[in-house]
């Protein structure tokens, strides 16, 4: 008799998204760092523990997680989003070596929440139009002083 390979498609319930870290410019012209979304997929999200302390005279909060999802490209660069909750990943594990699945030994750090890339608008900032006036002249109009 031979083994069947894999886990029960049940288990993975949760819609979840892989984020990666990708240069960007800005309006500005600087190279900057956001997160764009890499792909979708289902995952198992199961607790592993959490952990509360003082930092530097702050609280950290910070919960631990195992996330099983199929083999696919990730790295321990990423960061899987479920929920608007980001988990960073810390390992990656490969059980039994047959590129079936992935487990990842993840983190959710509720103090320290990475901010995506928002989707572009086509609108554009309004332009100054040269009507702005100064507080001293709004002063001057209302008779008062500076």
């Amino acid at each position: 008799m031979s083994m069947v390979k894999g886990i029960n498609p049940g288990r993975l319930k949760h819609k979840v998204t892989i984020m990666r870290y990708q240069d960007t410019e800005d309006v500005m012209g600087n190279t900057v760092n956001v997160l764009n979304p890499l792909k979708s997929t289902w995952a198992e999200i199961r607790p592993l523990r959490g952990k509360e302390q003082l930092e530097y005279y702050k609280n950290t909060n910070e919960q631990s997680f195992k996330i099983t999802i199929r083999h696919t490209d990730v790295t321990t660069k990423d960061v899987i989003v479920f929920r608007n909750r980001q988990f960073q990943i810390n390992a990656i594990s490969n059980p039994l070596e047959d590129d079936y699945i992935l487990e990842l030994l993840c983190t959710e750090s509720i103090d320290h929440a990475v901010k995506e890339a928002e989707p572009e608008t086509a609108e554009e900032e309004p332009k100054e139009t040269g009507n702005e006036t100064t507080p001293a002249a709004d002063a001057e109009e209302d008779g008062g002083t500076v």
